[in-house]
Parts: structure tokens; sequence; C-alpha cells
């Protein structure tokens, strides 16, 4: 839990890089949040924005699956019965 959400913090770090340098020095400071906010309204290019910010969700998405997957309840019992199980096991 507390990786997947250092994952997202950081990478929708934005008013503290937007403040300090907007990515200087080199662009070493450049994250996907930042960059999405530059293309849109600095660059007036809407739809890479855009792009950037469903490119950023469905990396969270699926690390947020991955961690779930991994995570997940071992202790041998299935999460469901099968319809008509419990009858059959009376």
């Amino acid at each position: 839990m507390v990786l997947t959400l250092g994952l997202i913090s950081t990478w929708q770090v934005f008013d503290q890089i937007y403040v300090m340098g907007r990515g200087a020095p080199g662009n070493t400071t450049l994250t996907p949040a930042y960059l999405s906010y530059s293309a849109g309204f600095d660059n007036a290019d809407y739809g890479q924005g855009a792009a950037i910010a469903f490119v950023l969700l469905g990396l969270i998405l699926l690390l947020t699956a991955v961690q779930r997957f991994v995570l997940r309840e071992r202790d041998g019992k299935p999460r469901r019965h099968p319809k008509g199980a419990r009858r059959a096991a009376r």
C-alpha cells in the first residue's frame, strides 16, 4: 500500500515543480503531471496534455492492479463458491 501511494504521489507532484523551477535545471525535475499541464496550457496542445494525463491514469491503475494481485490473501480458500456448490456439499 505504501509503495503504491508513494508512486502515485511522486508522479502527481505539480505545485513544487511549478513554483520552484518549472523543470529546471535541464528538465531533470519534470513529472507527468507537470508535463500534462505544460503541454496543455503553456503550449496550447490540449490533446497532448490529455493524452499524458490518461497515460498517467493507466499506469496508476496498472500498478495498483499488480499490487493487489501480488498482495492478495493466500490462505488456500476460494474467494467465491460456484453456483450450487453449497447445495452439493450438504
